[in-house]
């Protein structure tokens, strides 16, 4: 268990120390009252990562859409039209967004007169019903979603943007056998999608096997775990979907002025008016962009936030944290430990915790000119493979790392956490889910997430 979940802090010669992995995998599903009304907008993951088949890029990966069942048809799942994606890179350490990439999607539809997802079509003289890519586009898919993505810098020096990429294809969701294919013929359906941008940029957007689990219904049902048995739970996650963004990155593209420590965080806005009319389009919006939805470190708004603030905190930036400072100082989570499991944690002045989530760990991912508590997870490009809290990779257990982290066990750990009193059975708590096969591994090659499961 202490290889699973306590920091391991060695020499290194190019920082003094660095931190190996916490292991971390989170969610951020249906968190706030106004969010679990909007899926579509709705950021359930975030992970930022070494590229496996590239040292030089960073992989950064949104999740959006939870829990779409398989045969959630016949209006399977999308990105929203009307919704703006986006994911920020601070790379100062002052909370604010530097280098932003924002992605736009549209949807068309090809024959409104039927209600399925895809439409047969005639092939080398043959009807065919099976979607199909002919090599710039996608075959009798009914309602084919493209994108595009654009990069923004914002600094005093050099504020500029630019379009990455337009008309950029999505895949299809899975469907069945018939509709999509076997899961041999779906891998290339999706992987047709894989978009190679100038200056070593790689992007795709669509469906994927949710890589996040969690013993889910016990964990809301007022903790009711076995919090010392590892097996015996359920992942109430498995066989769902999600919808991902995948963003492989060259580090000099957004590595800072100081260090290469980068926060990072993504984030759904939506235009501030909507109007509904009995006429097509039926559905219009207008004004400003507001923020609807954002992500940083696991489980933050999950269990963090209290239900008063679930909606302020979506809808406020990282630089301006400072407000919930005292959800992190003074968790309430540590208060249901030692109540529910007699553990005796310290409930207050928790700068252990404001550290690992709101400023990063000293000689590891703090920036060098740190200046704003900010949920951010932070990631430094020159300690690559550590996991939580630097950076998040695709196949972590956050929901023991957490469950641990809230009872103290990283307190005080090599002079660089500070210290509190950790609970009785601190670096010993699960979930009581351990990883499926669909979690444990991922695919080596871009985007690197699984395919997602079929009906």
């Amino acid at each position: 268990m202490r290889k699973r979940v306590l920091l391991a802090v060695v020499a290194a010669a190019t920082m003094g120390l660095m931190v190996a992995p916490l292991t971390a995998s989170a969610s951020s599903h249906r968190e706030a009252p106004l969010i679990a009304e909007d899926p579509l907008a709705d950021n359930t993951d975030l992970y930022a990562f070494q590229a496996p088949d590239n040292p030089n890029n960073v992989v950064l990966v949104a999740n959006y859409v939870p829990f779409e069942n398989p045969a959630g048809g016949p209006n399977f799942y999308r990105f929203g039209d009307d919704v703006r994606y986006q994911l920020h890179v601070d790379n100062v350490g002052d909370g604010r967004s530097h280098v932003t990439f924002t992605f736009r999607f549209r949807t068309s539809t090809v024959d409104p007169t039927t209600f399925l997802y895809n439409t047969p079509y005639v092939s080398g003289g043959v009807l065919t019903k099976r979607i199909a890519f002919d090599g710039t586009k996608y075959l009798g898919w009914n309602r084919p979603q493209t994108y595009s993505v654009s990069m923004s810098r914002i600094s005093d020096e050099d504020p500029s943007s630019v379009v990455l990429g337009s008309n950029l294809l999505t895949p299809p969701d899975v469907v069945g056998t018939s509709s999509t294919g076997d899961a041999a013929y779906y891998h290339g359906l999706a992987n047709a999608a894989i978009h190679n941008l100038d200056g070593g940029i790689r992007v795709w957007a669509g469906q994927r096997d949710d890589p996040f689990y969690a013993n889910l219904g016990p964990i809301f049902d007022i903790l009711s775990l076995n919090p010392l048995s590892a097996t015996g739970g359920e992942d109430y996650l498995d066989n769902e979907n999600v919808h991902s963004i995948v963003l492989s990155v060259p580090k000099s593209m957004i590595k800072g002025p100081n260090d290469s420590v980068i926060g990072v965080w993504a984030s759904a806005s939506r235009r501030e008016e909507t109007v509904l009319s009995t006429r097509a389009p039926f559905k219009a919006s207008e004004g400003s962009w507001v923020q609807v939805s954002r992500l940083g470190n696991p489980l933050i708004n999950e269990v963090v936030i209290g239900l008063g603030q679930k909606n302020l905190f979506n809808a406020s930036r990282p630089a301006n944290d400072a407000q919930f400072l005292s959800r992190f100082q003074n968790p309430l989570l540590a208060t249901y430990f030692n109540v529910l499991f007699a553990q005796g944690v310290d409930t207050s002045n928790r700068q252990d915790l404001v550290d690992i989530l709101l400023r990063g760990v000293n000689t590891l991912n703090r920036p060098a000119a740190w200046s704003a508590y900010a949920d951010e997870l932070r990631y430094n490009m020159d300690v690559p493979d550590f996991g939580f809290p630097n950076g998040r990779n695709l196949t972590e257990n956050v929901v023991d790392t957490e469950l641990n982290a809230v009872d103290g066990a990283f307190c005080g750990f090599a002079g660089v956490i500070p210290t509190c009193h950790a609970g009785a059975n601190a670096g010993q708590l699960h979930q009581g889910v351990t990883q499926d096969s669909d979690h444990a591994t991922t695919q080596s090659a871009f985007p690197y997430l699984n395919d997602p499961n079929m009906p």
